[in-house]
């Protein structure tokens, strides 16, 4: 047989990296502190303060995420307007030992991201779905891979940002472990112009 290529046709990019440091003191006494003014999810909660990122005791972490939101638009998207990644909407969740965040997606922002402040590499993990739909032929399968799976997760640690297309399916599965999962949550928007004038395609925001 001949060389084979398989090659992988518009995938959805998952991002990840780690923080360059430890979380500070204060910035883990903050999070901590947040745990008292939570709502209930579904699964498990996260704070009432869904702009959590505007708080001074996450200035430092808000410049990092920023740019990795620069980072991803510039290696990903690759836009050819002067345009950037704003942060939009930012929470803490907290996930007990059974419970669980259940699935789904973030619908008006672009790009979404968690950044975790505390996890168990052992038992904590995130688990993206398949979002092209019901397939309805679908064979028993020997081996799972990129191309034949509904579902893939990714092991997590604390300090890693995960960052994907917010129209990507996710959850956290019933979570193991005595540890307290904890992580801050993020969508984001476009600021600048996108299309052009003269194709009747520009949008300013």
């Amino acid at each position: 047989m001949k060389k084979t290529v398989i090659e992988n046709l518009f995938p959805t990019p998952i991002y990840m990296t780690n923080m360059d440091r430890p979380f500070t003191k204060q910035e883990l006494q903050f999070v901590e502190k947040q745990k008292n003014h939570c709502v209930k999810n579904e699964g498990n909660i996260n704070t009432k303060d869904n702009y959590i990122l505007n708080r001074k005791e996450f200035k430092n972490i808000k410049k990092f995420l920023d740019q990795c939101c620069k980072d991803y638009l510039e290696r990903i998207i690759s836009p050819k307007n002067n345009i950037e990644l704003y942060t939009t909407q930012s929470w803490l969740n907290y996930t007990e030992e059974n419970q669980y965040h259940h699935q789904h997606s973030h619908p008006n922002s672009v790009v979404s991201g968690v950044l975790y402040f505390n996890c168990d590499k052992k038992n904590d993990k995130i688990k993206f779905t398949n979002s092209k739909g019901y397939e309805q032929i679908k064979p028993e399968t020997d081996q799972y891979n990129i191309w034949n799976s509904q579902t893939w997760w990714f092991e997590l640690e604390t300090g890693q940002l995960v960052m994907f297309p917010s129209s990507t399916i996710h959850q956290v599965e019933t979570k193991k472990g005595t540890n307290t999962r904890i992580s801050l949550a993020f969508n984001t928007f476009y600021k600048g112009t996108l299309g052009l004038n003269n194709n009747l395609t520009e949008l300013i925001l």
